[in-house]
């Protein structure tokens, strides 16, 4: 007998277990209790759809389910569904019943038809058709609070918001009475406005002039969470309305008041960062982080890693986080923790060509050589395609700085470079760019920056800004030339070495395996493991010029 049973197909629904049977007084022995009306339906074949019927009729036994507050035609649709294996039916009047019942009773087959019909709706939605929208937001919102599910509500934002012009039809009719919008049906509609805000600006200032300019508890609640990202020039006008609506109130509480003023501060701050915004850029080929090179144990996998990063943009990159790698794993000076190969040396050189990378300049490379480095730069030098001999596109800072100068001050790096070494510019002797820093105020954050200087407001008199410097934003490769005691450590490369910040003991400035004393300690060594295992520890007597290549 359990033989047999195993060989009997398990039922799987949507299935045809034939509509004729429906309401059959002999076959049906589930009762749907309506307000005024019983629909009857057979037990088994509404367990087979749904989990909720099968624990109500299996395990406690019952016969009949009340079903008084939707509508006859959404259960007989839900009941003929259950036999016949097909929706049929579904349409704009009864959707709100059958999405609920469907999920009420988990028809899992049924609630995907339901969404299925509820997408087609959404996609050919017009941009002009209000009625149109405002059905589709109010099933979404009813789905959203009622039946706790977003996926409806996401299809509705992805479309209006896949069109600018549905989105400000929408809000601007949506919102032409904020008295019937609730806190949750804004914070939609806020998410619609994210990327256009100021539609939602015009809304707010609408009512203002609609209430003689009164704050009602909406208009209170969208203006403490205005973000004023779109407080550009282009809408800038439709803010400064508002806050010319805003000054009009008449008699506004103390609460009142405070808010305003809260919004008018945050304004001014989104102007300002706007403004900074289109002022500064930064640096993308700087602050890198070494723990991903420094988590590579096998020259291999550091040769992979650096074929695929996107993050190697120029062969400066590249030959940086390879000298580096070198540098922080040797055993000792004298004593590297590989050797470099040919065969590696070839994959550097094919990736170079097949990217048009630039050739390493000979006198970016000055200095390094080194035991620990295993052969790297005798192998680069021996490759001619590799080098380049005759040129050099390195712009050193005007000025140098000492290490409090340069890390825990907010200041200007003034680079430049002579007639037709970049740009053909009839004034002789002060092209040039700015570089702006932003001071570390604290031990291992994202304090410091350095951002080229992009709007020619910004400079001095002795400089002369050149457009195209925006465009040298991708190509310049920042290194540091330090030097002590009269003798120059010439284009130390800290591409990936993070941001520089204090140490925990106050002591020490470090950027990588760069460290300075912060004041008063004039001695410096090499490899003192204090604070970096195999770093380099200068005196608070060391100047230090910034060096860009262009590469």
């Amino acid at each position: 007998m359990n033989r047999m049973a195993s060989l009997v197909p398990c039922i799987q629904v949507p299935m045809n277990f034939g509509l004729e049977y429906l309401g059959s007084p002999s076959h049906d022995n589930l009762k749907f209790l309506l307000k005024d009306e019983v629909l009857l339906a057979n037990s088994a074949i509404m367990s087979f759809n749904s989990p909720v019927i099968k624990k109500v009729t299996v395990e406690l036994y019952q016969t009949e389910i009340e079903v008084k507050e939707l509508s006859k035609s959404a259960v007989q649709c839900f009941l003929e569904a259950s036999y016949s294996g097909t929706l049929k039916d579904i349409s704009k009047l009864n959707f709100r019943d059958l999405n609920k019942i469907f999920h009420v009773f988990e028809v899992k087959w049924l609630i995907e038809k339901c969404f299925e019909y509820f997408q087609e709706l959404t996609e050919s939605v017009r941009e002009d058709n209000f009625d149109e929208q405002s059905f589709l937001f109010d099933e979404a919102m009813y789905t959203l609070e009622k039946l706790k599910k977003r996926t409806f509500i996401d299809v509705v934002i992805n479309k209006f918001t896949s069109s600018a012009t549905c989105t400000q039809y929408f809000v601007t009719k949506y919102l032409s009475d904020f008295s019937s919008c609730s806190t949750k049906n804004i914070d939609v509609i806020m998410e619609l406005t994210a990327n256009q805000e100021h539609v939602l600006v015009e809304a707010l200032i609408n009512n203002l002039e609609k209430t003689e300019n009164t704050l009602d508890q909406t208009s209170r609640y969208i203006l403490q969470r205005l973000t004023y990202k779109d407080c550009s020039s282009t809408y800038e006008t439709v803010y400064q309305r508002l806050f010319e609506k805003l000054a009009e109130l008449e008699n506004p509480t103390t609460e009142d008041f405070r808010l305003v003023v809260r919004a008018l501060q945050q304004y001014n701050k989104a102007q300002k960062e706007i403004k900074n915004s289109m002022s500064y850029v930064a640096l993308p080929n700087l602050f890198l982080d070494f723990q991903q090179l420094n988590n590579i144990h096998d020259l291999d996998e550091l040769t992979a890693f650096l074929i695929e990063s996107p993050m190697i943009k120029n062969s400066y990159i590249f030959f940086d986080s390879v000298f580096n790698w070198l540098c922080e794993k040797r055993i000792d000076n004298n004593t590297p923790f590989v050797s470099i190969r040919d065969e590696f040396i070839e994959k550097f050189a094919h990736t170079m060509q097949s990217r048009g990378w630039k050739p390493l300049e000979l006198v970016y490379m000055k200095q390094k050589n080194r035991l620990y480095l295993g052969g790297l730069i005798d192998k680069i030098q021996r490759k001619a395609s590799m080098v380049s001999e005759n040129c050099s596109n390195g712009i050193s800072s005007i000025s140098e700085y000492s290490p409090e100068e340069l890390f825990a001050r907010d200041h200007d790096i003034k680079f430049k470079f002579q007639q037709g070494s970049i740009t053909n510019c009839s004034k002789e002797g002060d092209c040039g760019f700015i570089l702006r820093v932003t001071a570390a105020t604290g031990k291992n954050d994202d304090s410091f920056n350095i951002q080229l200087v992009v709007d020619p407001n910004l400079y001095p008199d002795d400089i002369h800004f050149h457009r195209e410097s925006h465009m040298l934003i991708d190509n310049i490769n920042f290194t540091l030339d330090i030097t002590l005691e009269g003798t120059t450590y010439n284009t130390q490369p800290i591409t990936w070495y993070g941001r520089p910040c204090q140490d925990k003991t106050d002591k020490y400035w470090h950027w990588g395996r760069h460290c300075f004393w912060k004041r008063g300690e004039t001695i410096w060594s090499r490899g003192r493991g204090d604070p970096l295992k195999k770093g380099t520890l200068y005196s608070s007597t060391a100047k230090i010029r910034p060096v860009v290549y262009i590469v």
